[in-house]
C-alpha cells in the first residue's frame, strides 16, 4: 500500500477591498510505509518548495499583467 498526504491553504491577495483569492497546494504522493518515512517526506518538500517558487514568481508575473491593464 502507498499513501498520500495532501494540505492546502486559501489566502487573500491584493487590497483587503477586493475579492482576490490565491491557494497553495502540496500534494505528496506514493509514500511507502515499507521504507523510512522521513527521507521520502524530505525529498517531496524540497521539490515542493522549488515548485512554490515557480508557481509564486508565475503569479506575480500574472498579477502585474492584470494591474497594468492587460487580460
Amino acid at each position: 500500500m502507498k499513501v498520500t498526504v495532501h494540505a492546502g491553504l486559501t489566502f487573500h491577495m491584493g487590497p483587503m477591498s477586493g475579492n482576490q483569492y490565491g491557494r497553495v497546494d502540496v500534494t505528496l504522493t506514493d509514500i511507502d510505509p515499507d521504507q523510512p518515512i522521513a527521507p521520502q517526506i524530505a525529498a517531496g518538500k524540497a521539490t515542493a518548495a522549488k515548485a512554490f517558487d515557480v508557481i509564486v514568481a508565475e503569479i506575480d508575473r500574472e498579477v502585474d499583467i492584470i494591474l497594468k491593464g492587460g487580460r
